[in-house]
């Protein structure tokens, strides 16, 4: 028998954006919950910045004050440019507030993530900080958490929400092989220059000679540039602490030295650089295994080439939730929501994928394709867009 008890006790491993909306969710249906996370709580250095479409915000707004989120961001809209500084494309986002009720935003992780936390902490739930997961026991009627600082926790059901390098994934399926590095790196920056002061209304996109540069101003005339570069090599995680941002700096100006020298000027300009290598994440035929569940980037890791990492995750808490009120047996209600969620999912990371192999050609017959196919394509994309951003929830409409 896998029903829950009355107590209904979950452990959440991770505190991003998911595991406190998550926590959130389970409140509203009398499940009580505990996050852990492995920071610290002062550890606000998440660097990145990514795009919340409204998929995401609409199941965000529910718990967070989406004005919030405004104090520190940039518009989603985009302009997309070829080498030689011609508009060659443009998606705007503006009507999405009245098709959906809310636009798509860029804004820090590091801040949704704050505002997630507090929401939850103010709603009576319990987050704790420096609680690194090293495995798992389950019992007859519950499962036990153990932590590096030799802490366990029980609980009725586990859910990992512990990311792309979930610890809870290695946990409950050793044999699953490795997160594969994509040759590709995340990279991005913050800065600030005279010319760029004031907020700008897209993101600019640039194709430029030799490779990809983005950047906008957010509402407090932060320039936030983003670009992918090929690294053949994995860099180590010592590289990536000491050498590889300077690398990155040295590198992306030789890249742009042929494009506009605003690019030039904004990474030599940068206050602070980003390095994140992009993983693919092994399909994995399970997302459940007795009274563990895993969501999000956990269970079905995506590349960050089209803004939706959080907010599938956010669309899972909504679904794992309704479907652990609806079932009493929680290997039911995981069981449907891998199915349920799974074919979604695989369909925007092949998305993904597409979209990040446009990045890196630099092939002059392929960019000149691209240049007068991009408009054609993002005109169809904003129509074809809607089976994500308009995503709702019904237990009968499988997803």
């Amino acid at each position: 028998m896998t029903a829950i008890k009355e107590s209904k006790k979950v452990i959440i491993i991770g505190a991003g954006v998911a595991g406190p909306i998550l926590a959130l969710q389970l409140k509203k249906i009398g499940f009580e919950s505990e996050v852990f996370e492995s920071r610290s709580e002062d550890n606000t250095k998440e660097g990145a910045f990514l795009g919340l479409t409204p998929n995401g915000l609409n199941v965000l707004k529910e718990f967070v004050d989406l004005m919030r989120l405004k104090e520190d961001y940039t518009p989603g809209s985009m302009k997309f440019f070829n080498s030689k500084g011609k508009q060659i494309a443009k998606l705007d986002t503006t009507y999405q507030k009245q098709q959906y009720g809310v636009e798509t935003l860029q804004l820090k992780r590091a801040n949704l993530n704050k505002y997630a936390r507090i929401a939850a902490t103010d709603a009576g739930i319990k987050i704790e900080y420096n609680k690194k997961f090293v495995s798992y026991r389950e019992t007859n009627e519950q499962v036990i958490a153990y932590f590096a600082d030799g802490a366990a926790v029980t609980g009725d059901i586990m859910i990992g929400c512990d990311g792309m390098f979930s610890e809870v994934r290695n946990q409950l399926f050793p044999e699953v092989s490795a997160i594969q590095y994509t040759k590709l790196i995340s990279t991005g920056g913050y800065a600030k220059i005279p010319e760029l002061s004031k907020t700008l209304d897209s993101i600019r996109m640039t194709f430029g000679e030799r490779g990809f540069f983005a950047y906008s101003v957010s509402d407090k005339g932060e320039v936030w540039w983003f670009n992918n570069y090929f690294r053949e090599q994995q860099p180590k995680p010592q590289e990536i602490e000491k050498t590889l941002k300077t690398e990155i700096q040295d590198h992306l100006a030789d890249v742009h030295k042929n494009d506009d020298p605003l690019f030039s000027k904004i990474i030599k300009n940068s206050h602070e650089i980003i390095a994140y290598p992009i993983y693919d994440v092994p399909k994995i035929l399970h997302w459940h295994k007795g009274r563990v569940c895993l969501i999000g980037d956990a269970a079905h890791g995506i590349s960050p080439h089209i803004g939706q990492g959080a907010s599938l995750a956010l669309e899972d808490t909504v679904v794992i939730a309704e479907l652990l009120k609806s079932h009493k047996d929680y290997g039911t209600a995981f069981q449907i929501f891998q199915s349920e969620r799974q074919p979604r999912v695989e369909k925007i990371i092949k998305s993904a994928r597409k979209v990040g192999d446009t990045k890196t050609k630099t092939n002059p017959i392929a960019a000149w394709f691209r240049d007068r196919l991009i408009g054609f394509f993002i005109g169809r994309q904003i129509q074809q867009l809607d089976w994500i951003y308009g995503w709702t929830y019904s237990h009968k409409n499988n997803g």
